[in-house]
């Protein structure tokens, strides 16, 4: 809590500052050339941060986007999850005024839905002021890589055991990327996997190349993920965050075949263990049987590990809601903000994956694989 009371205290006087640019949306525009695409979809611009504020842009305000004959509206934020997903936003990252403009979908694909590429001219306009200030500060999250300030390795690694529904006894683990150091907590994910006795792991995030970049690092020091990978025992799926793509759920199917294929216990991770790993999770989550406030209690999880959102509390209700609730909705083919009560989101799963092409026999398989208790797996 002490995080989130001070990033909201530096985004009131950030804000504060801003509005004595003024307080008008009158002519204030400005155009940018795309520089890179990423692999997940996302535009980098020609624009830094800062210029946007000396033209009078804060963060909370809404921006009018023109990419070629797209129009939209997207408000100005710091970080993906200051939107809900599917949602267009206009990123300052991390409100550094020497960062790249980055206009993006939260987890989506913003250059394949508005056919944006390397070249394309983007023109930001303002369009309102401040209307979107309230719900970005109360979505502001701070997060340290240092150990020291977390109570556990556990809680650093954002590791733990999933069990909820029906879930079998140690079977099903979730987990911040155990190969990737990016963020320093390989070693600790690392260590608890091996803890935990996983015998397969599903990557979600890397490719081949990354991977090996991963091994042939200065301090590489996950042994334990090396000898699963070396012993075929991890799948690199390479997904891009966009759920409703084609392509991740094309390797979505082609990670629980190779989770099918192999004994557990399981471990699904992408870098974090919060974006990809929370949709898949909240998926399988649903298949054996747990109920919505289950799987909204184990997303959250690693909001209150990594940020020290407070449990129940308004940030804590306005995440879920636009996070976890709302990948149950499209899994259910429900629209945005329906409600999910009785909905059977145990069928709902089920038909999700026959629609991305498990078999019925499959969709039964992976469910015992995943209701066997890891000691009862170990013994068979």
């Amino acid at each position: 809590m002490q995080r989130f009371v001070k990033a909201v205290c530096l985004a009131l006087l950030v804000a504060l500052a801003a509005s004595l640019v003024g307080t008008g949306a009158e002519a204030r525009q400005i155009t940018g050339t795309v520089v890179t695409v990423d692999k997940y979809g996302n535009l980098t611009l020609d624009l830094k941060t800062q210029a946007l504020l000396d033209a009078g842009f804060e963060f909370g305000d809404l921006v009018s986007v023109q990419v070629g004959e797209n129009s939209l509206i997207a408000p100005f934020v710091t970080a993906y999850s200051d939107v809900d997903v599917g949602s267009e936003l206009v990123r300052g990252p991390g409100g550094d005024g020497e960062a790249n403009v980055m206009v993006a979908v939260n987890m989506g694909n913003f250059a394949a839905t508005y056919g944006a590429e390397a070249g394309s001219a983007v023109i930001l306009a303002l369009a309102e002021k401040g209307t979107y200030l309230g719900e970005w500060l109360i979505r502001q999250l701070v997060r340290s890589n240092n150990r020291e300030d977390y109570s556990s390795d556990e809680v650093f690694a954002n590791f733990r055991n999933v069990a909820v529904g029906r879930m079998g006894t140690g079977i099903y683990y979730r987990s911040s990327s155990p190969i990737n150091d990016e963020l320093g907590r390989a070693y600790y994910a690392d260590s608890l996997t091996k803890a935990a006795g996983v015998k397969t792991v599903i990557n979600l995030a890397d490719s081949q190349s990354e991977l090996e970049e991963y091994l042939a690092a200065e301090g590489f020091n996950s042994p334990y993920y090396k000898a699963l990978y070396e012993q075929g025992k991890v799948v690199l799926l390479n997904m891009g965050v966009d759920f409703r793509s084609q392509d991740f759920q094309a390797k979505l199917k082609q990670g629980l075949e190779f989770l099918m294929a192999n004994e557990g216990p399981y471990l699904i991770h992408c870098n974090e263990g919060k974006d990809r790993a929370g949709f898949v999770s909240a998926l399988l989550e649903a298949l054996v049987g747990a109920t919505v406030q289950e799987i909204k209690d184990d997303y959250m999880v690693t909001f209150m590990n990594y940020y020290g959102v407070e449990f129940g509390s308004e940030q804590y209700e306005k995440i879920a809601e636009s996070n976890v609730l709302e990948s149950l909705r499209y899994v259910a083919g429900l629209p945005k903000g329906a409600d999910l009560e009785g909905v059977d989101l145990e069928k709902a799963a089920e038909s999700y994956l026959l629609g991305i092409g498990l078999t019925a026999e499959q969709v039964q398989t992976l469910k015992s694989k995943l209701t066997t208790d890891a000691v009862a797996a170990d013994a068979a």
